[in-house]
């Protein structure tokens, strides 16, 4: 109330002076009312009669001018900007994002724990998220399932390699001859005899639809998948995810530590040789190299100390792969299922025909004897070109001992 009567106060302030007599009625509700007459002719003003029944709760002013004859009436309503004002309503909050902590098996979500987003690592969290939440699966699981479903889209991408690899070794023997007529090419120095048998060996790969760089085609395309689902279980096992700590299976129960008997990093690189030995994605060991196959064979036991402190959770990935890697070998090996995919089957070569093996010191030596030729013919050229340049653009060299133009005067002695 004493908030009310402030509020008419206020407007008989505000109210500018006029030479009338002015009513103010103040409708408070259906069942209270305040009326006020106020002479404003002077410098005095006063409250004539106030009436109030019972508590208000809404209040409206209007203010209505009455004729200074008093006779006929007439109100005339001077207030209306002021008594129907409203107030804009005020604006709506802003509600913060809720982000839902808990899943339905009621564990933290990644998302409230900083993890997920749309980068590749953040994807594959939010896969094997929807495979733990979702299927229900432990963690082990949803990575052993996450693992056979990225292999799985990659499977056309293995079978072009293995078509690939099957015309390699059926036309090896012609291959490795060409390749050997190009080194003793460029071991002569001669460059038309080095284009010559490049020439050929491009010819007839392109004839028998034959390309060296399908071979690598499966280990380029896993690298980048490979390297997101390693960025992606590592974060969530150095956060830590709470539920992965007994979320393995067997003797590796808590992912997010190493494997504390080293059984998973012994299982990883054995299973990575026996992929390069028997030739999973297209790379088989008998194709590459001499000095490539070795160092292949030299990776796992150089990388073993390094991948002992791994997290159980990306071993557990990397050795899936590598078995589903060795059953798709397997796979691709049935005479119905190479059919099925038009896989040329492999033709076994004598003996005689297959260039002689070299040991791993010799076929070093070749190859950095090889490197160390063609670096001495890539400076040869370079400087002949030099020369041819110099020689267009500077003066013609004197290539003579006396100017033929200029003779000497020879007095020929006569003869008596």
């Amino acid at each position: 109330m004493a908030a009310l009567m402030k509020h008419v106060r206020c407007l008989h302030h505000n109210i500018k002076p006029i030479a009338c007599q002015t009513k103010i009625i103040f409708q408070i509700g259906p069942s209270l009312s305040l009326h006020t007459h106020v002479h404003t002719g002077g410098s005095r003003q006063r409250f004539l009669k106030s009436c109030f029944k019972r508590q208000p709760y809404l209040c409206t002013a209007h203010l209505v001018r009455l004729n200074s004859s008093g006779a006929g009436e007439v109100p005339i309503d001077v207030g209306q900007s002021v008594t129907d004002y409203i107030p804009p309503p005020p604006e709506i909050p802003q509600v913060p994002e809720i982000v839902e902590t808990l899943n339905a098996l009621g564990e933290p979500t990644l998302a409230s724990m900083g993890l997920g987003g749309w980068y590749p690592p953040g994807i594959v969290q939010h896969g094997l998220e929807a495979l733990h939440v979702g299927i229900g699966l432990p963690w082990w699981g949803s990575i052993v399932l996450g693992t056979v479903f990225v292999r799985l889209c990659m499977f056309p991408l293995v079978i072009a390699a293995q078509r690939n690899a099957a015309k390699m070794n059926n036309h090896m023997p012609t291959i490795q001859r060409l390749q050997a007529k190009m080194t003793e090419a460029r071991t002569s120095g001669n460059p038309l005899e080095v284009a010559r048998a490049g020439h050929e060996l491009y010819d007839y790969t392109k004839r028998n639809e034959i390309n060296l760089g399908k071979s690598f085609l499966v280990p380029i395309a896993q690298v980048p998948v490979f390297l997101s689902v390693f960025i992606g279980l590592r974060r969530m096992a150095s956060l830590p995810v709470e539920s992965m700590k007994d979320g393995g299976i067997f003797w590796f129960t808590d992912l997010t530590m190493p494997d504390p008997f080293y059984a998973m990093p012994l299982l990883t690189m054995g299973t990575f040789l026996a992929t390069i030995e028997l030739g999973v994605d297209g790379m088989k060991s008998a194709s590459m190299t001499h000095t490539m196959k070795w160092v292949m064979r030299i990776m796992p036991v150089i990388m073993l100390p390094f991948i002992s402190n791994f997290p159980a959770a990306m071993l557990c990935y990397w050795f899936t792969s590598n078995f589903f890697s060795l059953l798709q070998v397997a796979f691709l090996k049935i005479p119905n299922v190479r059919t099925f995919f038009k896989i040329p089957s492999l033709v076994k070569h004598d003996e005689a025909f297959k260039p002689k093996k070299k040991k791993f010191v010799e076929g070093f030596k070749d190859t950095w004897s090889n490197s160390v030729l063609m670096k001495e013919m890539e400076d040869r050229q370079r400087m002949d070109a030099l020369k041819f340049k110099k020689a267009g653009q500077g003066p013609v060299p004197k290539t003579y001992s006396y100017d033929p133009t200029k003779t000497k005067g020879i007095s020929a002695k006569s003869k008596s």
